[in-house]
């Protein structure tokens, strides 16, 4: 099979990228070939021993074709419109040339929805979402702007006039189809995968009252909520650390960043901000540390969770989302109230202190990942989903051609 994914940026390996990246070795393991098409990104890129597996193709667009056409973009998801134009243009060449099979494009970087009307091949929309989305649904935030309006309704296009839809959860698949009252359409549930083989655990290399918080310092995540967890933490274990891996974003409408503010509020040797990790350095923090934390206010799948657990590092989550799906609350590690800061530090406190429920949970949670979310089981149900949506749409295609 040969399989195209559409990308907007692919220059590292974090969220929609890491899973691009991950699922692509699997792909090419299995025999598969992959090509990527991004504006980030090309050669070979990081794919070292997959020279005749995995391709990255990078497309670029011409400088804006009006003066100032960026000053639109406020008002306009100007740049959505000529990177679809792009797309459409690009991708039949592509196709014919690699005898693509099937592309599948992300959500939010509605990269199809240009390509969509008159496709030759099937079109799988995978709906990886972000935190944020749920909050701004809910105030009302997604449609007060015409941007917004307009990027919203693209994205429902898209989602129904793809061939396949799936989705990183149950959770967030329902949400979904309530928020584009799309209740009709058929969405597969195919859930984030773990590389057994990158992420593992290691005996014996646990420090302790090291605390882990690894994703982007913003509200959504639930940094506001740790912080305000941390002095009650401390108050009962003075010699906790928290260790921060991940994007530093400003605090609200603050100057300040959230790792600046954490230190400033905290003394120096409780707050460590270690910034963006390589892969590597981030399973050694995994594998090091007395637990990990997940306060999101919304979490659409569960890739930290997931990371944690199949380095048997247990895990505190908010009750939210996919983590809800995946975490059995005091088995495979403990589920907490979103946006309860009492709560989080009263789960913390406990779990530092005793070693046997901390044992008890990594060793549940690692048997978990390994029947139910290794990279190539996954890759398999991909494939499997792929093979039926290719067969379908042939046999549609088919059927229009007898009828004309």
């Amino acid at each position: 099979m040969n399989i195209c994914y559409l990308i907007q940026s692919f220059s590292t390996q974090a969220g929609t990228e890491s899973y691009i990246y991950n699922i692509s070795i699997a792909m090419a393991k299995m025999g598969h070939k992959v090509h990527i098409v991004s504006l980030t990104g090309s050669g070979q890129w990081d794919y070292k021993g997959f020279e005749n597996k995995i391709y990255v193709h990078q497309v670029s667009l011409k400088k804006d074709p009006f003066r100032g056409l960026w000053r639109l973009e406020k008002f306009f998801p100007i740049f959505a419109w000529r990177y679809g134009i792009l797309l459409k243009k690009v991708l039949p060449a592509i196709i014919k040339n690699q005898s693509i099979d099937i592309i599948e494009a992300t959500d939010w970087g509605i990269d199809a929805w240009r390509y969509l009307p008159g496709r030759q091949i099937p079109i799988c929309v995978r709906l990886h979402g972000y935190p944020g989305f749920k909050d701004e649904f809910v105030t009302g935030k997604l449609k007060k702007m015409p941007k917004n309006y307009i990027y919203w309704n693209i994205l429902r296009r898209q989602i129904l006039g793809a061939d396949l839809v799936t989705g990183v959860s149950r959770s967030y698949t329902n949400f979904v189809k309530e928020a584009w009252d799309i209740k009709e359409k058929e969405i597969s549930i195919i859930p984030i995968a773990v590389d057994l083989n990158v992420f593992y655990p290691k005996e014996n290399q646990k420090e302790n009252q090291k605390i882990l918080f690894a994703g982007r310092l913003e509200t959504s995540k639930g940094i506001g909520v740790l912080a305000k967890a941390i002095p009650l933490i401390i108050n009962k274990i003075p010699e906790a650390r928290f260790y921060f891996a991940g994007e530093d974003y400003r605090c609200n409408k603050s100057q300040q960043t959230w790792s600046q503010l954490l230190k400033k509020s905290f003394y120096h040797e409780h707050i460590i901000y270690l910034g963006s990790l390589s892969t590597q350095k981030l399973v050694e923090y995994y594998q090091t540390s007395t637990i990990c934390v997940i306060p999101s206010l919304y979490e659409p799948g569960a890739t930290v969770a997931f990371e944690a657990m199949a380095c048997g590092c247990p895990v505190i989550a908010s009750r939210v989302g996919g983590l809800e799906e995946v975490i059995k609350d005091r088995e495979t590690g403990i589920l907490t109230p979103p946006g309860d800061a009492e709560a989080l530090a009263e789960n913390v406190i406990e779990l530092l202190q005793q070693s046997e429920l901390r044992r008890k949970i990594s060793k549940k949670a690692y048997a978990l990942i390994c029947e139910n979310y290794d990279l190539n089981i996954i890759a398999q149900q991909i494939v499997n989903t792929y093979a039926a949506a290719i067969k379908k749409f042939n046999k549609m295609s088919f059927r229009n051609i007898e009828s004309v």
